[in-house]
């Protein structure tokens, strides 16, 4: 009986750790959206402060037209964790080609709504992403980013055939970061056009400077 005791308090225990846990979560930056239209070749950033330890991005990605999965017309997202892209894929928002996560953390969840297949349909679509994020204490910095493929591919096009927009992003520290109510506003902050300065350094995108406004 004392041992069945025993375990029920130690059950217990546990359970009110988790719990704990669960509920010192916070939300660290929201962005309800949706953004408006962007051509490939733009990037946006949104910083917030969170505290050291796991954390969690979800957002939408909208396809306006035709952004092309893997073909001649490549587009590709990436998404940046503090200078250090984390998540990368094409997908076939109205475009046609096929849809190819190139890497990503592992327990990401990234499924293209818009049932485009492979097909050209220039309907557009959306692709709902969740991923996993390794929190700096302090500022953090997310930055979303659309380029269309120039060596081999068609290069850029506007937003008349391949705009894009962001919707629903929220952050989540399981550490209990300091939530910032108005964090939605510095994502507009960070949205630009690189111009023709991104699509002569294509090649080096990904050592791209932050956009200044």
């Amino acid at each position: 009986m004392r041992l069945q005791t025993k375990l029920l308090a130690s059950a217990i225990a546990i359970a009110t750790l988790a719990s704990a846990a669960t509920a010192q979560a916070s939300v660290v930056f929201s962005y309800p959206g949706a953004t408006i239209e962007f051509a490939t070749d733009n990037i946006a950033t949104a910083s917030f402060n969170a505290a050291a330890g796991a954390g969690l991005a979800s957002f939408i990605i909208d396809g306006y037209a035709s952004l092309d999965g893997q073909n001649f017309y490549e587009d590709d997202f990436t998404l940046t964790l503090n200078g250090v892209d984390i998540l990368s894929g094409t997908f076939n928002l109205g475009g046609g080609g096929n849809d190819v996560v190139f890497f990503a953390p592992v327990g990401s969840s990234i499924v293209n709504n818009s049932g485009n297949l492979t097909n050209i349909t220039w309907a557009g679509g959306q692709v709902m992403v969740s991923a996993p994020l390794a929190l700096q204490a302090g500022v953090n910095t997310l930055s979303f980013k659309y380029v269309s493929l120039t060596d081999g591919h068609a290069g850029f096009q506007g937003t008349g055939d391949e705009g894009w927009g962001l919707e629903n992003i929220q952050v989540t520290d399981s550490a209990g970061g300091v939530p910032e109510p108005a964090s939605w506003a510095l994502m507009m902050v960070g949205f630009g056009g690189l111009g023709a300065m991104l699509r002569r350094q294509r090649s080096q995108r990904l050592q791209l400077a932050p956009i200044r406004v």
